[in-house]
């Protein structure tokens, strides 16, 4: 056993002068080779000395390299800064994690999107469970004094990491962005910033739901102001790669920059199902896409949306907003290098019917697999 330790020691101290000879003078390197040289000598001839050969062979050891006894600063930091330069390989060329910011692609994919709670969810343990297993935060707000629902003074705010809110309020990981309201003089916050709080809680944007709270509404002490769940959104990973051998084709959910579309957020991305391709002609009537004159059936994710089941209602020709596919006589043509974007909640999605095509040069790459949270939609996506 003493052997084969001392045969472990000379091959290590053969590996770390290979790797670092270069940090080593010209005097310690030859007289670090001179030590184990002794001690492979040694330890060949199975000389009563190979213990002390050994015991000399370390002490040049830590002389030449004082770090021994531990990983050192050096090597660790080489390994981290390669497993950075790997991630961030891996992230501009290959996926990329991306996080559904609206309910534009509702039910294929869920947004940060705000609903009422339902009655099993109001439970100790499903609270305890449904943010790190379903990407759910459940709300439920009870006034603490009098007071009427004053939602002129909403403020932005901004939670760091681990914050905890109380009995009014939520436990986040990591930071989020908040808007505050007030009932009388107590504060109350919510876990998505503002203009998310106007649309699915008061009801002035693309909400399929009556508002849950209405300005003016007056609370007394003990009732509750507002109980529902906000879904974080599904996280994916984003394929970079595949656009580079194949160009994107129908059906594809696929990624976009928007800085130069006259979005109401130039800069973001998003994220849609690709409906048209260029050359294609298309209409939208009574609910229905149409392709170069013949109803849209495939890839399948059309077929689910006019199926106006399961939480699909169709393709709406008449959206606030909505520029283009307004009414069943008018088509659109699509140029070369163009191509057009629909949420699957057609109801509920600003796309190429209000601002446009999307440029060829603006697709980031296709939506591919759901890693977060673990709901039916974990998976591959379709």
């Amino acid at each position: 056993m003493e052997r084969d330790h001392w045969w472990d020691v000379i091959r290590h101290c053969r590996k770390r002068l290979r790797q670092d000879r270069d940090v080593l003078s010209s005097k310690q390197e030859q007289t670090f080779r001179r030590e184990i040289q002794k001690a492979q000598n040694a330890l060949s001839a199975d000389s009563p000395d190979m213990t002390k050969a050994g015991e000399a062979l370390i002490e040049a050891y830590n002389r030449c390299f004082p770090s021994l006894d531990a990983p050192s600063w050096r090597e660790n930091g080489e390994v981290i800064l390669v497993a950075l330069v790997v991630a961030m390989a891996v992230r501009a060329f290959f996926l990329q994690p991306f996080k559904i910011p609206t309910g534009s692609m509702q039910p294929t994919l869920n947004g940060i999107t705000v609903r009422a709670t339902q009655p099993h969810e109001t439970t100790w343990w499903y609270r305890m469970i449904s943010r790190p297993i379903f990407g759910e935060i459940v709300i439920h707000f009870v006034a603490e004094t009098d007071g009427a629902l004053d939602l002129s003074s909403l403020q932005a705010r901004k939670f760091a990491p681990l914050h905890y809110g109380g009995r009014n309020g939520f436990f986040t990981w990591f930071p989020m962005d908040a808007t505050q309201f007030r009932v009388g003089r107590t504060a109350y916050t919510f876990p998505t910033e503002p203009n998310k709080f106007r649309g699915d809680v008061l009801g002035m944007g693309f909400s399929s739901h009556p508002p849950l709270l209405k300005h003016g509404q007056v609370f007394r002490a003990g009732e509750t102001i507002l109980s529902c769940v906000v879904q974080t959104g599904d996280q994916l990973f984003v394929d970079r790669f595949m656009y580079n051998y194949r160009k994107p084709e129908r059906g594809d959910i696929f990624v976009f920059e928007t800085h130069d579309l006259p979005v109401s957020s130039p800069g973001d991305f998003y994220i849609k199902r690709l409906a048209g391709l260029p050359g294609d002609t298309l209409e939208i009537k009574e609910l229905d896409l149409y392709l170069n004159g013949q109803k849209l059936m495939e890839p399948i994710g059309f077929r689910r949306v006019m199926s106006r089941r399961n939480g699909y209602r169709g393709y709406s020709s008449h959206s606030p907003g909505q520029q283009h596919l307004t009414n069943p006589e008018e088509s659109y043509t699509l140029q070369e290098r163009q191509y057009f974007a629909l949420g699957d909640n057609s109801f509920a999605s600003a796309d190429s019917r209000m601002w446009g095509t999307v440029p060829y040069k603006n697709i980031v790459g296709r939506g591919f697999f759901v890693y977060w949270p673990f709901t039916r939609h974990f998976g591959r996506i379709d």
